[in-house]
């Protein structure tokens, strides 16, 4: 009971701050009028949380190793919690984005150092499933966040999110402290080990899977909103209830491809996803004037591109059992990287093209990261063939 609490309160950890990074997809529209900005000006808040996230994260938990884990846990949160109340009151763009920087380094230190407790807490033939269920959390806010914040925006003014999450940031601190037990730090990883592991081609290769398959999927993903109001002609309510299956598709889609993962082997299972990915971004526009069809082009792009998470996570990992947790933290920054670099392009291509050249974009993107996959083979994989 004790140790289902611990990981309930590191999942809650993992949802909270995920849903600081994606609750803006879900309002831009809302947020660039308050901001009297661009959509694809606000985009670019999620860049910059993402970007911060990316980089600052492997910096700070190594600063932080020898840290009780409990304790990093909680002052992390607490920032986070600061910054979103103090974020409620920020007069314009530039100083909510100067926020965003401060709440993107509390988060990326939340998620990793979350990851990192599952070996303490739960016995070896759980922590698979452990880790799974932590990220799970992120992949929640996708559900509960986007919708919900903008349901709060629609009531209550989009600010409100900002206390809300902020309230969240503090009620999941308390939790932490009540819940998980004081763990201690560790002997410090340098930062130049991290980044020798960079100098290996199936590190480098892997992450640029990584990089591309994520990349590609937020090309679209950070415009969602515009797309289903200037595109899929959508308004309202109705934007919240398909965000809302849209988040619900991508936790389905997380655990369908960690079941098919185990029982086909990661390279099958992510080489089934990135086709239906693909598959489902080039569908979608040449459905957009038909409704339902076009909604469930969405959802089956949604399970599609979650569904390749944990096999990529295996892949990552499988490559040296060694250093797996060291290659699972590279992969988390390359993940905020590739989102950072996704809102960039598709700021830029919903600015030159229009949201109606997103998809095609996305799709290509994607699709060059099942070449990669194909193109190279991860050497010394124990579960690659199931």
């Amino acid at each position: 009971m004790r140790r289902s609490l611990a990981l309930a309160a590191l999942a809650l950890a993992s949802f909270s701050v995920g849903a600081s990074e994606y609750v803006l997809t879900g309002q831009l529209d809302l947020v660039s009028e308050g901001l009297g900005a661009s959509e694809a000006a606000v985009g670019q808040l999620v860049t910059v949380f993402s970007l911060t996230y990316g980089i600052l994260t492997p910096v700070l938990v190594a600063v932080l190793a020898r840290r009780s884990r409990r304790t990093v846990l909680i002052a992390a949160l607490g920032v986070f919690a600061a910054t979103n109340l103090i974020s409620y009151g920020m007069p314009d763009f530039w100083w909510i984005g100067a926020a965003r920087i401060v709440m993107a380094a509390s988060a990326g230190v939340t998620v990793v150092t979350a990851l990192g407790m599952v070996r303490h807490i739960l016995p070896a033939d759980r922590h698979g499933r452990g880790i799974a269920t932590v990220q799970t959390g992120f992949t929640a806010a996708l559900v509960l966040g986007v919708p919900a914040g903008r349901v709060i925006a629609e009531t209550l003014g989009w600010r409100s999110t900002f206390l809300v999450l902020a309230g969240i940031g503090a009620l999941v601190a308390l939790l932490m402290r009540l819940a998980v037990p004081d763990v201690a730090g560790s002997a410090t990883i340098p930062l130049t080990a991290q980044l020798g592991l960079l100098g290996r081609t199936p590190v480098v290769m892997g992450l640029l899977v990584t990089l591309v398959w994520l990349g590609g999927y937020t090309i679209l993903y950070t415009y969602l909103s515009p797309y289903l109001v200037d595109t899929l002609r959508l308004e309202g309510s109705a934007v919240t209830v398909v965000l809302f299956f849209f988040g619900l598709a991508s936790m389905i889609g997380t655990q369908l491809g960690g079941r098919l993962a185990d029982k086909a082997g990661y390279r099958r299972a992510l080489i089934v996803t990135k086709l239906a990915h693909v598959a489902a971004l080039v569908t979608l526009p040449l459905l957009s004037s038909v409704g339902g069809a076009a909604i469930a082009a969405l959802l089956l792009w949604s399970l599609a591109a979650w569904g390749s998470a944990a096999g990529q996570q295996l892949r990552l990992a499988d490559l040296d059992e060694d250093h797996a947790d060291t290659l699972l933290g590279l992969n988390q920054s390359v993940m905020q990287l590739a989102i950072a670099a996704g809102s960039a392009v598709g700021g830029g291509i919903l600015g030159a093209l229009g949201v109606e050249a997103l998809p095609w974009v996305a799709a290509s993107t994607v699709a060059v990261s099942l070449i990669l996959l194909l193109a190279v083979r991860a050497t010394g994989g124990i579960r690659a063939a199931g």
